[in-house]
């Protein structure tokens, strides 16, 4: 019997190529697709799917946001997260969390079966790019310290919008809370920080890899 797969992606294109990739691979087979982070919940309450493959950024709740009650709800099933993020916070939270494998999505084409594969055994996948990042990091650790134990996911989100430029409103249109409520986020943020302005929090993103910049 093949294993069951949900792909939780809100970008078509993505849940397409993924599917693409194991279309023809009799071992595995897709029962579901979520485009948020509620109806991630929803396809592993009806399927209880063996692996979940699982992006971050995503509406209403995040994919980190979800982990903990996707194994409340299916202790079995095993997640792969397929991700753009490679900064430190995102890849560790995860870890934490207890995924199985974690993708980046610009070399999914070559990395998820392997990943597949090595995570039915029990093991841990990183793709090649995030596993020395990681490395770079810890060489580094003892300089400062990781930004994801000073904040939560939701200050990290939010931190990242700001960063790419977005507006107090367009940051609440896109995860779903009120224009008040990212304001009281930011101003904590500065507070938590010991930081004054905008531009310092940009600073203090790029500074700890909270985002990742184009190079």
């Amino acid at each position: 019997m093949p294993l069951k797969i949900v792909i939780a992606d809100d970008h078509d294109v993505i849940r397409e190529g993924i599917k693409s990739i194991l279309r023809g691979q009799a071992e595995y087979k897709v029962v579901g697709e979520a485009v948020n982070g509620e109806e991630v919940i929803s396809n592993v309450e009806k399927f209880k799917p063996d692996v979940l493959l699982l992006d971050i950024s995503m509406p209403k709740k995040s994919g980190l946001d979800v982990i903990t009650q996707v194994h409340n709800i299916s202790p079995k099933t095993m997640i792969i997260m397929v991700t753009v993020h490679r900064a430190s916070i995102y890849i560790a939270k995860a870890l934490k969390l207890g995924v199985k494998g974690y993708l980046n999505k610009e070399n999914v084409v070559e990395d998820l079966l392997p990943a597949l594969r090595k995570v039915i055994k029990g093991e841990v996948f990183m793709s090649p790019q995030v596993s020395q990042y990681m490395i770079e990091k810890v060489t580094h650790e003892g300089k400062e310290s990781l930004a994801e134990e000073i904040l939560t996911q939701r200050e990290s989100d939010i931190l990242r919008l700001i960063v790419e430029g977005k507006t107090a409103k367009e940051i609440a249109e896109i995860l779903f809370i009120s224009r008040r409520t990212v304001e009281n986020y930011k101003n904590n943020l500065l507070k938590k920080l010991g930081l004054h302005k905008t531009s310092d929090l940009i600073k203090y993103a790029v500074k700890h890899n909270i985002i990742e910049t184009e190079e």
